[in-house]
């Protein structure tokens, strides 16, 4: 971690995460914006459960790799940002520009590439998107979107602390747009700078022209600028989830690992109906 910062630095992505979570579970459970479902309790245990076994193995794989990259990136100068010698704090800004396009390019590709999207899919599978389905991905989307991205570090020239903070904002976000909640009409003037409820919420729809759009991640002005924003007058009206899913034995844990080796009709060739 960057010297400038103190060690406590580190543990504001997990009270955040944790923060974030409580209040918004909360928010849902006082007023949802599909109406509450059973077994909420047992849905969020198995998706936390998931993300607690995902966050081991990353921090093993990954953790002390990300941070010695980036060290080695900057002191020998490599990568975007150092080349055009953008000072502290001014360069956090293109840093999560730079990261969160890079998002939107992976999300993209797990929809368009059918072994990308054996993997994704697990995330699609919940018919009660909540705010724990925020931190329902499969061990194995991860693991490629991590090593990826140590490749990426020397070419943006991001530190260890753009990255925490870029995480940080990440899942908060994250966690707010999947969360059964409408934001009422400050959904529309805020969807022009960050993804919400009612924009993500069209993204998990069951329609195949719904769910390949809106991959924006943090802001919204990638799906803007590449034609892959679409909106629904009433979100009510969505269906979420994968129907080839919906037995709940794909919604257990070991069915939720399972998911991307499972045999479905559903083909990632093209954005047609099936």
């Amino acid at each position: 971690m960057d010297d400038r910062f103190p060690e406590w630095v580190p543990a504001i992505k997990p009270a955040l995460t944790v923060l974030a979570l409580a209040a918004l579970w909360t928010w849902e459970s006082v007023s949802p914006f599909f109406a509450d479902r059973t077994l909420r309790s047992r849905h969020a245990l198995r998706n936390i459960a998931i993300a607690l076994l995902n966050t081991v193995v990353l921090a093993v794989l990954f953790g002390a790799a990300t941070v010695g990259v980036a060290a080695w990136a900057a002191e020998r100068g490599y990568g975007l940002l150092h080349w055009l010698d953008v000072g502290w704090p001014w360069r956090i800004v293109p840093a999560i520009v730079l990261l969160d396009a890079w998002l939107y390019v992976w999300h993209r590709l797990n929809h368009r590439v059918p072994l990308l999207w054996r993997f994704h899919r697990m995330h699609h599978s919940d018919a009660a998107m909540d705010v724990t389905t925020a931190t329902r991905f499969h061990l194995g989307e991860h693991l490629g979107a991590a090593t990826l991205r140590l490749g990426l570090i020397p070419i943006f020239g991001v530190t260890a602390i753009e990255i925490l903070v870029f995480e940080t904002l990440v899942v908060v976000n994250t966690m707010l747009h999947h969360a059964n909640i409408s934001l009422g009409p400050l959904d529309r003037p805020l969807r022009w700078l960050i993804v919400t409820p009612d924009m993500h919420k069209v993204h998990h729809s069951r329609l195949r022209r719904e769910t390949d759009s809106n991959y924006s991640t943090l802001l919204s002005l990638w799906d803007r600028l590449f034609g892959s924003y679409r909106m629904r007058a009433d979100c009510r009206t969505i269906e979420l989830g994968l129907a080839e899913f919906d037995d709940d034995r794909y919604q257990t844990i070991a069915g939720m690992l399972r998911t991307p080796f499972e045999r479905t009709n559903r083909s990632r060739g093209s954005t047609v109906e099936k």
